[in-house]
């Protein structure tokens, strides 16, 4: 039971590089717009491209990494109302049975994932000139950090022998 609390641990650290993430394609995104119409405005023809590809970038490791950190709490949008009309038994046997589908299509799509970053060590961004295995390697990093919590979740909901129908929901729903 330990071992799942340093998952949470590490969903923090995640959290904090997730804001920092936030933080970055916010104020690269404010950069452009401010080079685009303010300093236009004013005479000084400009450009800030690489703006574009940081917040594009940032976007997507926000996406992979902010999806792995949701499983944890079961936080990923789901239709509940089948197991929730369900009798509890039923409706927890449907539950486990939709997470075990999702661990499984987490392992397709890491090795997916892992194939794709093969054509980012061949490519480069256009503006940055990084490697594109810097971008895809966000795929296979969120769907294993996805698997792993949604691991944790299942384990935790076992062993404390919690209702899985209500994890990650506070106790005011």
């Amino acid at each position: 039971m330990k071992w799942i609390h340093r998952f949470d641990r590490l969903n923090q650290a995640i959290c904090w590089l997730l804001g920092t993430l936030m933080l970055v394609m916010v104020l690269c995104t404010l950069w452009q717009v401010v080079v685009r119409f303010l300093l236009t405005s004013l005479g000084l023809n400009i450009s800030a491209p690489w703006t574009e590809e940081v917040s594009r970038y940032a976007m997507i490791w926000i996406i992979f990494l902010g999806a792995g950190v949701a499983c944890r709490q079961a936080q990923l949008i789901s239709l509940e109302i089948v197991v929730m009309r369900l009798p509890p038994a039923w409706g927890r046997g449907v539950r486990y049975i939709a997470l075990l589908g999702c661990l499984a299509f987490f392992c397709l799509m890491f090795v997916l994932g892992m194939e794709f970053m093969e054509f980012g060590a061949i490519e480069t961004s256009p503006v940055l000139s990084l490697p594109k295995t810097w971008i895809y390697v966000a795929m296979p990093a969120g769907f294993a950090l996805m698997f792993a919590n949604t691991v944790a979740l299942l384990l935790n909901c076992w062993l404390v022998q919690g209702d899985i129908r209500h994890a990650g929901q506070t106790p005011t729903e």
